[in-house]
């Protein structure tokens, strides 16, 4: 084979293809991603030489944001380009505090483009000598740059000698072009002008000449360029009231200024050119997305940003004063990135000075957004990492193959000769779950997630089988419980706290281990009610926790009266069986951490917070009439937490909704059973009916469903019977509503600030509606 690239200056797809086939074979990897591409070859001519194929950023949504600039008078939407968790919220959410508080002002000083050539003389008077023949000469040089472009303007010549070195500083207008391309090929003009102008004349003529020579600061952060300008100059402030750094911010005026202040003694001290904090985030998301030259960030990352107090209101001001950006040529032309321009409203001529108000608006949202979380304690909650004092080898996308598998297989099918033929990845699922997606925020540098499987074996008979999987790939409790701060660092200082003090008491904790507890258990009662499972991996050494489970179809689970009355009876056959023995399975100990009525108690301080939170950010689903509910509820925690304690407890899913069950051959599955604990056995009930009867459900639906669930649970055991007729099934019922209240709902909602979840609106209508329906009842 050989080593050199094939189709070298062909732009074609056959071209593409030989070089990404002769690339497979001399690095022996498949390069699957790389098959197609969204780009055609010959369009590309400019842009990308050996042409192999593309790689997709993902795109999020900032804003909107409000603009009052000389370009921009209205509210944006940008696209970012980027892969950092936490980037796209932070920007929104600092948009969205600038929008609040009436928008942010933008405004272009200026737009240059520097080249800077260098020319050796024979001692410093000749170079003196020429320096004074080329001012008299500006005029000349004028004609020289419009021979090789009308869209470009020279507006300064700045000559720098050191010794019999020249270094001339030729700064141009380029209109909507970023210009380094039309600089080079003006510059190189004025270059050979010069050489053929003073052939004749000795004692001018240079010996050698740079086309640059490091002067310009091209694709660097220089001094010079942040003074005198290279690319646009542009501007953005806006005032911000008390009451919204407050309540969007999550902190207050001073406490900004304060910590501004002791910000810019530091970046002093590290020699920081100019002062930000984060807009070099904003703007290589922004550059990404619409085809900038992603090298110029390092520059036009660049900038002064300040806050003062103007009375009571916060003055938030950012300047960039080198951000090269253009609306024409280069990777601006691209189809995807052209398309992103558009919906900016800046695309092609005229957009160029529009984009920049807009890089410097968002900037200016990502800064302030970012000194507010370090100001408030959430930039280390959200940035959290877990700890480790060794390497882990992680469980990656690869390693879900035969080598893996056959031995979890062979073991629990009780085949030590089965052999695996053939693992191949099946089609993604929809979604990961809740629970991977936190997890996969407090470490997301290991394989987590569902990941659909077919599998092929060979059995000890020689009988060949091929199954279709899911390996359920499980985050560390503790990776869900960093998670869940990351998200709640971004909602005030008040929920992170509270969440730092009493998240890893949550249910959460040990959620990997307790499910793979649930699938080795032998009860017939709980083993009827799971999915199929063909192996359990546990390696604590590599954080893997893999469930290999059927593949069930997605059929929306229970909708109507009686699809909920087979989940119920279905699930009742499990607590009917562990319904008193509440104590044993403390015992055994095979669910791990389990939270006591009284530990829910002594976390009232999270579950209020968690409330005043979601009250404040979604009054259109928490109103002032049900958070004063939910809140009474948190304050009388102590009390009837007693009360739910002394109630006939079992083994519940607490997590018992659609998202979690299935239909098989006319049979419930109930799976994702992490969060599985000892409670009453009407808290899967509340769950279930919650997510499923809707916000007109009656009084005696909701009285027929539990008659349900009631005798089915005593249909189970005599001993379960008894507990049954001995305890007061409603009062459970409500007691367990209270606590979905209290604790999941309220999580759900300060959730669905920061991450939608599509099924809460309904569910919140609906958990009301079952709360409403139990005061009509005490009421009569």
């Amino acid at each position: 084979m050989t080593d050199a690239i094939p189709g070298r200056g062909q732009y074609t797809e056959d071209a593409r293809r030989q070089r990404l086939n002769w690339l497979r074979e001399r690095s022996g990897t498949p390069l699957a991603s790389l098959e197609s591409t969204v780009f055609a070859a010959h369009n590309l001519v400019g842009n990308v030489e050996n042409f192999l194929g593309s790689v997709e950023v993902p795109v999020g949504l900032v804003g909107p944001l409000l603009f009052d600039g000389d370009m921009v008078g209205e509210s944006v939407v940008a696209p970012f380009a980027t892969t950092e968790g936490a980037l796209v919220a932070s920007a929104s959410r600092g948009a969205r505090a600038l929008t609040a508080s009436g928008g942010v002002r933008t405004k272009v000083l200026s737009q240059r483009m520097t080249r800077a050539p260098v020319l050796e003389f024979a001692d410093l008077a000749a170079a003196h000598r020429f320096t004074a023949w080329l001012l008299d000469r500006r005029g000349t040089l004028d004609e020289q740059v419009r021979l090789v472009s009308r869209h470009t303007r020279l507006v300064d010549v700045d000559p720098y000698q050191i010794g019999r070195y020249l270094h001339l500083r030729l700064a141009f207008e380029t209109a909507d072009a970023a210009g380094q391309n039309m600089t080079t090929a003006v510059t190189w003009q004025i270059c050979r002008w010069l050489t053929d102008a003073l052939a004749d004349e000795e004692d001018l003529r240079p010996r050698n000449l740079l086309l640059e020579g490091n002067l310009s600061g091209d694709k660097k952060a220089t001094v010079g360029s942040m003074l005198t300008g290279r690319g646009t100059r542009v501007t953005a402030e806006c005032r911000l009231r008390r009451d919204v750094v407050a309540s969007v911010l999550k902190t207050t005026p001073e406490a900004m200024v304060k910590s501004h202040a002791a910000t810019v003694l530091g970046a002093q001290q590290a020699g920081m050119l100019g002062y930000g904090v984060n807009a070099a985030n904003a703007i290589a998301a922004l550059f990404v997305a619409t085809g900038q030259d992603v090298a110029c960030v390092h520059e036009s990352g660049v900038s002064i940003f300040s806050v003062e107090m103007d009375g009571d209101d916060l003055i938030a001001t950012i300047l960039l004063p080198n951000l090269v950006v253009g609306t024409v040529g280069g990777g601006t032309g691209l189809p995807h990135q052209r398309e992103l321009l558009a919906l900016l409203g800046c695309a092609g001529a005229g957009g160029a000075r529009r984009f920049a108000e807009i890089v410097a608006g968002f900037s200016l949202a990502l800064d302030v957004s970012t000194l507010a979380a370090v100001v408030s304690g959430q930039f280390a909650e959200a940035h959290q990492r877990l700890g480790r004092a060794r390497r882990v080898d992680w469980l990656q996308p690869g390693d879900l193959d035969a080598a893996l598998l056959q031995p979890v297989l062979a073991q629990r099918l009780g085949d030590p000769r089965l052999h695996v033929t053939r693992v191949t990845a099946g089609p993604r699922l929809r979604g990961d779950g809740i629970s991977s997606e936190l997890g996969a925020l407090g470490e997301r540098r290991k394989l987590t997630g569902l990941h659909p499987l077919s599998v092929s074996w060979t059995g000890g008979a020689g009988t060949a089988t091929t199954v279709d999987l899911v390996a359920k790939v499980k985050s560390r409790g503790e990776e869900i419980v960093a998670g869940i701060a990351k998200l709640v660092s971004l909602c005030g200082e008040e929920l992170a706290g509270a969440w730092s003090r009493w998240g890893a008491d949550t249910e959460f904790t040990d959620a990997h281990r307790r499910e793979l507890s649930v699938y080795r258990r032998p009860e017939r009662a709980l083993t009827d009610l799971l999915p199929r499972c063909y192996g359990l991996i546990e390696d604590d050494e590599r954080e893997a926790y893999v469930i290999l489970m059927e593949r069930l179809r997605d059929d929306n689970g229970p909708s109507n009266g009686d699809r909920i009355g087979d989940a119920l009876r279905a699930v009742a056959r499990v607590h009917g069986h562990w319904l008193g023995r509440d104590q044993e399975l403390h015992a055994e100990g095979w669910l791990y951490q389990v939270q006591e009525p009284a530990q829910l108690a002594k976390a009232r301080e999270l579950w209020g917070a968690l409330v005043r939170h979601a009250a404040a950010e979604l009054p259109e689903l928490l109103d002032s009439g049900r958070r004063d509910i939910l809140l009474g509820i948190v304050e009388d925690a102590g009390f009837w937490t007693q009360e739910l304690h002394a109630m006939p407890r079992t083994l519940v899913h607490n997590d018992f909704n659609p998202r979690n069950i299935a239909v098989r051959d006319g049979r419930v599955v109930a799976y994702d059973w992490e969060l599985a604990t000892v409670d009453v056995p009407q808290r899967d009930v509340v769950e279930l009916l919650a997510f499923t009867v809707g916000p007109q459900v009656t009084w005696d639906q909701v009285d027929r469903l539990l008659t349900v669930h009631a005798q089915a649970v005593a249909e189970v055991s005599p001993r379960a019977a008894v507990l049954v007729a001995g305890s007061d099934w409603r009062q459970g019922y409500r007691l367990a509503l209270r606590e979905f209240l209290m604790t999941r709902l309220a999580l759900y909602l300060a959730g669905h600030t920061q991450r939608e979840f599509a099924f809460l609106p309904r569910v919140t209508e609906t958990a009301f509606r079952l709360w409403h329906l139990e005061q009509i009842r005490d009421g009569e």
